[in-house]
């Protein structure tokens, strides 16, 4: 089971408990209007075959300690999803929500969306003065404006205080697209993150102000979105979003944003007070010995998952180190084919790079480097149809990181394929030879000349690279295509599969899919 979502927050009302009751029922009503929620718990069957249950119980120490719990489970045949609510009062007000996830598809994202009953508990409570709190940081249920005189008390104490353990989103006021865009996407963050962010949008002038203050590499530009992190960073560890990237949707920062966090939010520890209170609510429901038993295995089944998780983060964390070497290995083999590239200039090199020149340095997006393909490379085909998952890549964290990589991939394709006087023995061959900077880098697994003996023999895996082709290549309109670029490592490891054809009729390289690692024996 992964947490895929979670807030806990501080508050004042007295009636915390009766108040919390009522908006996680009004929830759960609104969503399944067939519970009976006068029971402490209900079940019932969905027509579409869904098992949801509901179950409230509460329990009360003399002391004044209170804890209450409320969960709804939404079960069917590949996902089950359980959204708990924890309150305790009496010494402490304090509220918990979790959301938490098991499914089928390893592969699919995790939704880090708030359930609106933190959004609706967190506008009462500020309507109520009730000051909702995550330490220092006031929790709001929508974004704050900071107007340029207020940069210094409003936002740049909050972002630099050390107490401060509450990320902090900022979006700068977008002079292209006006106050009002900025507004919606700063409001989709505040109901995406409820109770896990706080959120402010620097008003028009104000990020002069701000970066005068913070310094240009903290800074923001219009349009653009930064999250704080809370501690003394380094300034590339707290995210920056472009104009691009913010503007492509309303929720593009949200998704972003919620990526990003998704590991601390599971990983956030409550506070002492909850441990007590989980004791106290073992013991008021009354359980048996064969039930505290019944309950023990069950959390050291959960443990247990918890455990391989976290193991599949190190993974994941560890081919992130890979990556990150090999971009180290390709900036220092860049530098050496630069060098090239000026003793080139000097002799007036070919086509190749006289076409290279003019090509965009950098891109935002794998769609981007697509675009910018169909546009720029002459010697590159890239079907309208092509295969991959290219929108599911570019709403990831390495959107940019993996466009570039796509692109230098393709500009290296091109290059290759229009170079005349190459030598005959392929893609790899010309790599290490040629005299140019656009050369694909072969440092820690960058490439592939083809799959497996076990892929090429297993038919249910070789017909996942059979792909699209330009029919004078092959008249069945597809072709199997074993060589590919390996854009990243990781959890989605992307991989870019083309076919060459320089030797052929249409003398051009053709890219048959983009996308997340395709299934192996080893990769599924």
């Amino acid at each position: 089971m992964t947490v895929t979502y979670r807030a806990i927050w501080q508050e004042n009302r007295s009636n915390l408990e009766e108040v919390a009751k009522k908006t996680f029922e009004d929830w759960t009503q609104d969503n399944h209007p067939e519970l009976d929620l006068s029971k402490d718990t209900s079940s019932y069957a969905t027509p579409e075959g869904s098992d949801i249950l509901f179950s409230a119980r509460t329990s009360i120490e003399q002391n004044g300690l209170s804890i209450t719990e409320f969960l709804l489970r939404e079960e069917d045949d590949s996902e089950r999803r359980t959204t708990t609510l924890k309150v305790t009062t009496g010494i402490e007000n304090w509220i918990w929500v979790d959301v938490e996830r098991v499914s089928e598809n390893l592969w699919s994202k995790p939704d880090t969306n708030s359930p609106w009953l933190v959004r609706s508990l967190l506008h009462g409570a500020n309507a109520m003065e009730a000051a909702p709190r995550w330490g220092v940081v006031r929790l709001t249920d929508g974004p704050l404006a900071v107007p340029p005189t207020s940069v210094q008390t409003n936002l740049i104490n909050l972002i630099k205080s050390p107490l401060r353990e509450c990320p902090v989103v900022v979006f700068a006021h977008d002079y292209l697209n006006g106050a009002e865009a900025t507004v919606e996407r700063a409001n989709r963050v505040c109901d995406s993150l409820a109770g896990v962010v706080a959120v402010r949008m620097l008003t028009r002038g104000a990020e002069a102000v701000f970066n005068n203050i913070i310094g240009n590499d903290y800074g923001i530009e219009s349009g653009e979105a930064r999250i704080y992190l809370p501690g003394d960073m380094p300034a590339n560890q707290h995210r920056l979003l472009d104009r691009e990237i913010v503007s492509r949707s309303p929720e593009s920062a949200a998704k972003q944003f919620g990526m990003l966090l998704q590991p601390a939010m599971a990983n956030r520890r409550p506070p002492t007070i909850f441990d007590a209170s989980f004791d106290l609510l073992r013991k008021g429901i009354g359980l048996t010995e064969g039930e505290s038993l019944r309950a023990a295995n069950e959390d050291l089944a959960e443990n247990e998952k918890t455990i391989q998780r976290l193991r599949s983060d190190l993974e994941k964390s560890q081919n992130e180190v890979i990556d990150g070497i090999a971009e180290l290995e390709e900036r220092d083999t860049k530098i050496a084919f630069l060098q090239r590239r000026v003793a080139a200039l000097l002799r007036n090199e070919s086509k190749a790079l006289e076409e290279s020149t003019r090509i965009p340095e950098e891109v935002s997006s794998i769609a981007e480097a697509i675009s910018a393909g169909r546009q720029h490379l002459s010697g590159v085909v890239i079907p309208e149809n092509i295969k991959g998952d290219l929108e599911e890549l570019d709403q990831t964290l390495h959107s940019r990181t993996w466009g570039n990589s796509v692109w230098r991939g393709l500009v290296a394709l091109n290059t290759y394929a229009i170079q005349s006087d190459r030598n005959p023995g392929g893609f790899h061959e010309w790599c290490k030879d040629a005299e140019s900077a656009r050369v694909w880098n072969f440092g820690v697994n960058k490439y592939a000349a083809d799959e497996s003996d076990t892929v090429k023999r297993k038919e249910n895996l070789r017909k996942l690279r059979v792909f699209p082709i330009d029919h004078e290549v092959d008249s069945s309109g597809s072709v199997y295509m074993g060589a590919h670029l390996k854009i990243a490592n990781g959890l989605l490891a992307p991989r870019l599969y083309f076919y060459d054809d320089t030797w052929g009729k249409t003398q051009k390289i053709h890219i048959g899919y983009i996308g997340r690692h395709l299934p192996t024996e080893r990769f599924d």
